[in-house]
């Protein structure tokens, strides 16, 4: 399990296809397993090899990816159905970090696989800007955590998290990109 800066917030880091990495992401958050976590990946290519890209979601991510974008999109056939959501969904990011950048380059290329992308924080709790504070959040549990990047405070709005299905596009939290940029990002 990985504690990762992102251009927004820090969030946490495990295998996105290994279940058992995943149990253990929300045993650490104290999180419910139904509440699936979004993917970091490199880059679009990326996120087309898991899920499935309408024209209104390409436009989208050549609009605002890499940035604080979470593309809530349906999953490609193969996916297994323990990694996403009951509706067959998962929300990809694609960080300008350039830690972030390194660490997701590094993790893909070994395991063959996405990064979890989820807050740093305790299910329910604030998000804190260092990792100090969020270590001292998880308290006890904070062992989990396998390695620790520490990149300085982040103070940034949450992504903002837009599904995408075919051509109808919902935003499901106003974050760092305003519902008026989506709208713009569109025409």
């Amino acid at each position: 399990m990985i504690l990762y800066p992102t251009e927004t917030l820090y969030a946490l880091g495990v295998n996105a296809l290994e279940a058992k990495e995943l149990a253990k992401l929300y045993e650490l958050k104290d999180r419910s397993s139904d509440k699936v976590s979004s993917w970091l990946v490199r880059t679009v290519d990326d996120i087309e090899r898991y899920a499935m890209m309408s024209e209104t979601a390409a436009r989208l991510a050549e609009q605002l990816l890499p940035g604080p974008l979470t593309l809530v999109l349906p999953v490609r056939e193969g996916v297994p159905e323990t990694v996403v959501a009951e509706d067959r969904t998962i929300g990809f990011r694609i960080s300008p970090d350039l830690m972030a950048q390194t660490i997701v380059d590094a993790f893909m290329t070994e395991y063959q696989a996405p990064l979890t992308c989820t807050s740093a924080n305790v299910s329910g709790a604030s998000t804190l800007p260092t990792v100090g504070e969020i270590l001292q959040q998880f308290g006890p549990r904070a062992h989990m955590i396998d390695e620790v990047h520490d990149d300085g405070p982040r103070k940034g709005l949450a992504s903002t998290v837009v599904q995408v299905i075919d051509e109808s596009v919902e935003v499901l939290r106003e974050g760092a990109i305003s519902e008026e940029d989506i709208t713009l990002a569109l025409r």
